[in-house]
């Protein structure tokens, strides 16, 4: 890895960052909002929670065929957990604002927008959301996303093997986002 990779993966993941904290804010202010308490003591972070996220997210990024995007998908579910920063501060608030479809979105758009319509950075970005839903559901057996907020708060519950769907999209998502980059190039040298 070079230092470009490195520059790449900081700036990108700041980014990212940046956007599910920002889109979590927004929980501050939909009704339905509540106290949830300190995150060290209600949403069970362990090592196995990290490790297993970074893991998960690794094994998708595998697809992107390209060393530093599967580093990205490895560090992206992990990133999304930063609406748990909020709840230190006590207030009401929406959890899981990253959680959703609708944050996955949102963060194709704003990555594809700041890092000069990269497929793969926008393929991750939304992948990050599957991959980690995923392995949440893995590891408690059942859990709740508010899936579709801000549009509805309302919490969706999923458990059983619905972590092998998330994980099998956020793999498809990066393969088809990855093929096409990987396509287009080909073309572009032998053309």
């Amino acid at each position: 890895m070079v230092l470009s990779d490195v520059w790449f993966i900081g700036k990108t993941s700041a980014a990212y960052g940046g956007v599910s904290f920002g889109f979590s804010l927004l929980g501050l202010i939909l009704p339905g909002a509540f106290l949830v308490g300190n995150p060290l003591e209600v949403s069970g972070v362990s090592v196995e929670h990290i490790t297993g996220h970074v893991m998960w997210g690794l094994a998708a990024g595998i697809a992107s065929f390209s060393f530093r995007y599967a580093i990205l998908s490895g560090l992206f579910p992990l990133i999304l957990d930063f609406d748990h920063w909020i709840q230190f501060f006590g207030m009401d608030m929406i959890p899981r604002m990253a959680h959703s479809i609708t944050f996955g979105f949102v963060a194709v758009g704003v990555m594809m927008m700041i890092f000069r319509r990269d497929l793969r950075l926008g393929a991750i970005a939304i992948a990050a959301v599957f991959s980690h839903m995923s392995f949440d559901i893995f590891l408690t057996g059942e859990t709740k996303f508010p899936l579709f907020v801000p549009f509805a708060t309302d919490m969706v519950t999923f458990g059983g093997n619905y972590w092998m769907l998330f994980e099998g999209l956020a793999v498809g998502i990066i393969f088809v986002a990855s093929a096409i980059v990987l396509r287009r190039r080909k073309i572009r040298i032998s053309g």
